[in-house]
């Protein structure tokens, strides 16, 4: 009979209590195993054992000189493949890429200190799967004590970070490229932002190369990280014959992901090693394409981290960086479109503004030639219906001669080349004086000018001749277009600010025309005037001239 303390049946007994865990551990030969048989277990181990395999939280413990590998249920993901072959092998046999460093340490010092230690967040590149994974744990490391106070093992309650890890990291590097990039005004600043911030990031870009189309068929490098020289590394020129051009070539033609060697972008620099384990060379890229208003307008190459599964997660995150580059890039090139435009327009506008001088300067020449003899005629002619018909030309010469100034004075102020020479005038008395040069006219037509202009409290610093430009535009307007009734002149102080206000009887504006008011050669069609002469551009010189003396209008 087999007493209740018999180490054999404390074993058999957590065997029994583990459920199907413990029936795969009751089946393993352990005599093959550094632990030895069941019956050879110390009593701590056992003890250990039975608090692992009851408990749901990822535990596991490393037993003897050796550091044997013991687990539950809830660490066989851990383990991945390796499991249950890691059962009671030791642990540099287990993961021997992660037991010299850092993982030794820890067991040592737990052993030897018998003190417990903690390490958040502990990166470890493990081999599970068959491949090398970049994985992150919180690890608690406890000594588990023999009768005699020596440490026989160390227990590690551990949790998986990784997802946690990597998920976090990865949506502050896309946060920060949304951020970063946001309101950027060319494709350039763009691609250099882009490549900051992933170069902040090796462990998920180990480098980066962004490509942008720079004319059809063609596209040039714009920026790198992580690169020696690149992206000048890889020409994208139709000349270039390499097997990295014709692939960031085919990419840019059917708008799909490519991958690629990445010794064609690192030239086999150390830009092909992994940031956090410098023996595992970078031997893949990504080319994803930068999809712009329905056309690739670039291309992203990416180094892929060796120590992230090829597809899934990390796919799908590179492929939304892209995504983010490509919304950066088309809101730059729209910017960049609508400045290109704003600028033809400018000069446009210039052109038209330098064509009206011109015109206008040519316009003025003949004209002034013209009235010359006009006048020396009239002042030598005596005979009445010869008169006449040189006192018509005269008005007609003189009439055309106004419209061209005018224009000048137009395209003058358009040009920025109108500084109003400023001095302290009374604008009420100045007012006053030119309105009352019309007052015969009004009254030849029947009308009533009404001049109301009480002296102001200060002077007012106004350019006398923009001045009488801007009155006498709109006395001439209102006489035109007013046929009973008459027009009033008023002048008044409105705060520190002085008003002048030209209100007639006239024939109004319709409302639909009011917002094209100070358009350039508008006129209101159809509307009744005493003549049909003028440009449209009485108005637009009113605002002109009042704006450069910092009024409104």
């Amino acid at each position: 009979m087999t007493r209740p303390d018999d180490p054999r049946t404390a074993a058999a007994r957590v065997f029994a209590e583990g459920g199907a865990f413990g029936e795969l551990l009751a089946g393993i030969d352990w005599a093959a195993t550094p632990l030895g048989p069941p019956v050879s277990w110390p009593g701590p181990l056992v003890d250990t054992l039975r608090l692992m395999l009851t408990s749901e939280h990822e535990m596991a413990l490393y037993w003897g000189a050796e550091f044997a590998t013991l687990y539950n249920q809830g660490s066989t993901p851990i383990v991945g493949a390796k499991h249950p072959w890691a059962l009671g092998r030791p642990y540099k046999e287990v993961f021997p890429e992660v037991w010299a460093h850092p993982v030794s340490s820890h067991f040592h010092y737990v052993t030897g200190t018998r003190k417990p230690l903690l390490v958040p967040e502990e990166l470890l590149i493990m081999e599970r799967h068959g491949f090398l994974e970049q994985c992150y744990f919180d690890s608690a490391f406890q000594p588990v004590l023999l009768d005699d106070g020596t440490a026989g093992g160390v227990l590690q309650i551990l949790t998986e970070t990784t997802g946690r890890v990597l998920g976090e990291r990865r949506l502050r590097l896309l946060s920060e490229t949304g951020t970063r990039t946001a309101g950027l005004p060319t494709p350039g600043e763009v691609a250099r932002v882009v490549a900051e911030v992933a170069g902040s990031y090796p462990e998920e870009i180990p480098f980066l190369g962004l490509y942008l189309a720079s004319e059809p068929g063609m596209q040039r490098p714009a920026a790198s990280a992580g690169l020696p020289s690149a992206p000048e590394t890889v020409s994208l020129s139709a000349a270039d014959g390499s097997e990295a051009a014709a692939r960031l070539a085919q990419v840019i033609a059917d708008g799909a992901p490519a991958t690629l060697p990445a010794a064609a972008f690192t030239g086999g620099s150390t830009a092909g090693q992994h940031a956090a384990a410098p023996r595992i060379p970078v031997e893949q890229a990504l080319a994803l394409p930068l999809h712009c208003a329905g056309q690739v307008e670039g291309v992203l190459v990416v180094g892929v981290n060796p120590c992230f599964p090829p597809a899934g997660a990390y796919h799908d995150f590179l492929e939304v960086l892209a995504s983010a580059v490509a919304g950066a890039l088309s809101a730059a090139l729209a910017h960049e479109e609508q400045r290109r435009r704003a600028e033809a327009l400018a000069e446009l506008d210039r052109a038209k503004t330098t064509f009206f001088a011109n015109v206008s300067h040519e316009f003025r020449t003949p004209l002034t030639l013209l009235l010359g003899p006009l006048q020396q005629a009239l002042a030598d002619e005596d005979r009445p219906e010869r008169r006449e018909q040189l006192e018509l030309a005269e008005r007609g010469a003189l009439r055309l001669l106004k419209q061209v100034n005018t224009l000048l004075d137009v395209a003058r102020a358009e040009a920025g080349q109108v500084r109003p020479a400023l001095e302290p005038v009374d604008l009420a008395g100045a007012t006053a004086e030119l309105a009352g040069v019309f007052r015969s006219a009004y009254e030849a037509a029947g009308l009533t000018l009404e001049v109301d202009c009480p002296p102001l409290p200060k002077p007012v610093p106004l350019d006398r001749e923009m001045w009488e430009k801007i009155i006498l535009n709109l006395l001439s307007n209102a006489l035109k277009f007013t046929f009973t009734g008459g027009a009033r002149v008023q002048v008044a102080a409105a705060g520190d600010r002085a008003r002048l206000t030209v209100t007639d009887t006239g024939t109004g504006i319709p409302v639909d025309e009011l917002p094209r008011l100070f358009e350039r050669f508008h006129r209101v069609r159809g509307a009744r005037s005493r003549s049909h002469e003028g440009s449209g551009l009485g108005l637009v010189l009113v605002k002109d001239l009042v704006e450069a003396h910092g009024g409104t209008v």
